[in-house]
């Protein structure tokens, strides 16, 4: 990997947790995705500083080609990904389903006690 493609590779890292940082403190995104990211730019920032560790891993594994082994890494964690994305879609829907029956309950019982009073 050329030297210049290598600084352009750090500076667009450390560009993205920047972004990344800024968008938390924004309250954009969640704390914890926001540390799932950054872990993976630190990841990728560590692989481009120092390229031999992914040849090293990847013949420790038993892979042929380490490009099959980060391929496979990053399956992994988009599944991780989409799960937690999908979790988090899930218990928003429980709360809602929660907040739409209290006001159902909120609005019947006003609707009782205006019946009441007339």
């Amino acid at each position: 990997m050329s030297l210049n493609l290598k600084f352009s590779l750090i500076l667009l890292l450390i560009v993205s947790i920047y972004i990344i940082f800024k968008t938390i403190k924004a309250k954009k995104l969640s704390m914890k995705f926001g540390l799932y990211w950054t872990i993976i730019f630190i990841l990728m920032l560590i692989l481009i500083l120092f390229p031999n560790i992914i040849e090293t891993c990847a013949s420790l594994l038993g892979f042929k080609e380490a490009p099959n082994m980060l391929f496979l890494i990053a399956i992994f964690l988009l599944f991780y990904l989409v799960f937690s994305v999908y979790a988090n879609i899930s218990k928003i829907n429980e709360n809602n389903k929660n907040i739409i029956q209290d006001i159902s309950i909120l609005e019947y019982d006003l609707k009782k006690e205006k019946g009441r009073k007339k």
